[in-house]
C-alpha cells in the first residue's frame, strides 16, 4: 500500500514537472491556450534590447541634406527602360540687370516612347518658371518626342511672361542710344512642328505658331517737366537735384533729348502699329541632324532653314509678312572631356512685322547678357563659340565668346557689330541634360544716361545647353 501511494506521488510530481515544458513547447499543429498575464510580461532586458534597436534605426536614417544630396546623386541614372517617365526637380537662383535677383525652379523629364527601342534617342520634356524681384513671372516648356528609330520628331514649346521691362526701339542706333519707356508686356507663345526622315539624317516638316502680346504704357512726360525746368531756372530757381538735375545739365551740354524718351509712344504714333497684338503662322522646314542627343550634343551637325509666313487671313493683327532663319551648329570632341561648341543663326523678315515680332537680339541661348529685345530688327545675324570642359564626374565648366548685329530699318555696317563673353558652371542633371548657370556680359550702355552706364550683365538659370 505504501508503495502505490509512493509511486502516485512520484507520477504526479513528474506531470506537474512536464506541463510547463509542455506549454512552452507546443507541438507543430496543437493550439495552445495564451499564457496568464504574470506570464506573458517580458524581462526587463527585452525591453532594453528593443529601445536600442528602435534608437539604432533613427539613427541610420538620414537627414534632410543627405537625402537631398543622395537625390541628386541618383538623378543622372537612366531609368527610362524601366519608367514611363524619369522626372527630376530643381531649384536655383538667377540675377539680370534688366529685371533683378530671381528664384528659379526646373522640372525636367526623359521617357522612351516604346521602351524596348534601344536604337531611338530618349525623349524629353522640360518645365522652366523665374520669379524675379522685379516682378518679372516666366513659365516655359518645350519637349521633343523622338520616335521611330529616330525617323519622327514631335517637337512642341511654349511661354507665358509677365514682364515690367521697357522698349528701347527698332534698330541698332535705338538700342545704343539707351532711351527706353517702360512697358508692362503680357506675352504668351506656343510652337509646334513635326518632321519625318527624308533620306538618313535629312528631315523635312512643317511648323506653325501662334504669339500674343498684350502692352501697357504710359508716356514720362519728360519733355514738359524739362520745359518747366527751363522756365523756372530762367525766373531765377535753382537746378532741380539728383537724376532730373543731372539729365537737365546734360540737354543743356546737347548729350541727352527727352523727346526720346518714350520710345514705344513714338513707335506706336509713326506707324500705327497696335499695343496688343496677335501673330499665327505657318511654315515649312528642313534640317540635316547627326547629332548624338539633341539637349546636349557632343558630336554631329545640326543644320535647319526655316520659313514662316503670317498671313492676314490667318488671325494676324492688320498686316502679313514673312520670316526666315538659318541655324547651324556643329560640335567636336577636342580632348578628355572638352567639346568645342559653334553656333551660326540669321533671322531675316519680309514685310513690316508686328513690334513684338521683330528679330531680338539676347537672351538665354544666344548673346547671352543682353536685356532680349534692347537691339531688335528685321534682320539679324549672331555667331558664338563655346568650349565645355568635364571637370570631375558631373560637374563642369564653359566658356564662350559671341558677336552679333540687327539692321534693315538701317544699314548693314560692321562697326555697329555688338560682342557677348561669359563662363558658366553645368550639372548633369539628368542622364545627359544639365543645369546650366551662366553669367554673361555684352557692351556698356550709354554714359550720358545714369540708369544705362555699366555693363551690359546676366545671371541665367535653365536646362540643357545653350544650343
Amino acid at each position: 500500500m505504501k508503495r502505490r501511494v509512493r509511486n502516485l506521488i512520484v507520477c504526479a510530481l513528474v506531470l506537474l514537472t512536464a506541463l510547463p515544458a509542455a506549454a512552452r513547447q507546443p507541438e507543430t499543429g496543437r493550439i495552445v491556450s495564451a499564457p496568464a498575464p504574470e506570464a506573458a510580461a517580458p524581462p526587463a532586458d527585452s525591453h532594453r534590447t528593443a529601445d536600442t534597436a528602435r534608437l539604432a534605426v533613427a539613427a541610420k536614417r538620414p537627414g534632410l541634406i543627405r537625402r537631398i544630396i543622395d537625390y541628386y546623386g541618383r538623378s543622372n541614372v537612366d531609368r527610362t527602360f524601366e519608367k514611363k517617365i524619369d522626372w527630376s526637380i530643381a531649384p536655383g537662383p538667377n540675377y539680370s540687370s534688366d529685371v533683378g535677383f530671381g528664384i528659379g525652379f526646373l522640372l525636367a523629364g526623359l521617357y522612351r516612347l516604346d521602351r524596348t527601342d534601344s536604337i531611338t534617342a530618349p525623349s524629353n520634356v522640360s518645365v522652366y518658371g523665374n520669379f524675379t524681384t522685379e516682378k518679372f513671372v516666366l513659365v516655359r516648356f518645350s519637349g521633343d518626342n523622338i520616335f521611330n528609330h529616330n525617323r519622327q520628331r514631335l517637337s512642341y514649346s511654349g511661354a507665358f511672361v509677365y514682364f515690367p521691362g521697357a522698349f528701347y526701339g527698332v534698330g541698332y542706333r535705338a538700342g545704343e542710344e539707351g532711351y527706353a519707356q517702360d512697358l508692362t508686356t503680357t506675352m504668351g507663345a506656343f510652337r509646334i512642328s513635326y518632321c519625318t526622315s527624308l533620306v538618313g539624317r535629312f528631315y523635312i516638316g512643317m511648323s506653325a505658331g501662334i504669339d500674343y502680346s498684350g502692352a501697357r504704357y504710359k508716356p514720362s512726360g519728360m519733355v514738359e517737366f524739362m520745359e518747366r525746368v527751363e522756365q523756372e531756372v530762367a525766373a531765377g530757381n535753382p537746378v532741380p537735384g539728383g537724376k532730373m538735375g543731372e539729365l537737365y545739365r546734360l540737354k543743356q551740354q546737347g548729350r541727352y533729348d527727352p523727346a526720346f524718351q518714350d520710345p514705344f509712344s513714338n513707335h506706336i504714333a509713326e506707324t500705327g502699329d497696335k499695343p496688343n497684338a496677335l501673330n499665327t503662322n505657318i511654315g515649312l522646314f528642313a534640317q540635316y541632324d547627326t547629332r548624338d542627343v539633341t539637349f546636349n550634343a557632343t558630336r554631329g551637325i545640326f543644320l535647319k532653314a526655316e520659313a514662316k509666313w503670317y498671313p492676314r487671313w490667318l488671325g494676324n493683327t492688320g498686316r502679313h509678312f514673312a520670316r526666315f532663319t538659318l541655324t547651324f551648329d556643329c560640335y567636336r570632341r577636342l580632348w578628355k572631356g572638352a567639346i568645342l561648341a559653334c553656333d551660326l543663326f540669321a533671322d531675316a523678315t519680309a514685310g513690316t512685322p508686328s513690334w513684338h515680332m521683330y528679330a531680338k537680339l539676347g537672351g538665354m541661348e544666344r548673346m547671352r547678357g543682353y536685356y532680349e529685345g534692347r537691339y531688335r530688327d528685321k534682320r539679324l545675324v549672331e555667331a558664338q563659340i563655346e568650349l565645355r570642359q568635364r571637370i570631375y564626374r558631373r560637374h563642369g565648366i564653359v566658356g564662350w565668346i559671341g558677336g552679333g548685329q540687327v539692321w534693315g530699318t538701317e544699314q548693314f555696317r560692321w562697326r555697329n557689330t555688338l560682342y557677348s563673353f561669359g563662363c558658366g558652371y553645368r550639372f548633369e542633371f539628368k542622364k545627359g541634360m544639365n543645369i546650366r548657370l551662366d553669367y554673361g556680359w555684352g557692351v556698356y550702355g550709354n554714359p550720358n544716361l545714369p540708369w544705362d552706364r555699366k555693363r551690359s550683365s546676366a545671371f541665367l538659370f535653365t536646362a540643357s545647353e545653350a544650343f
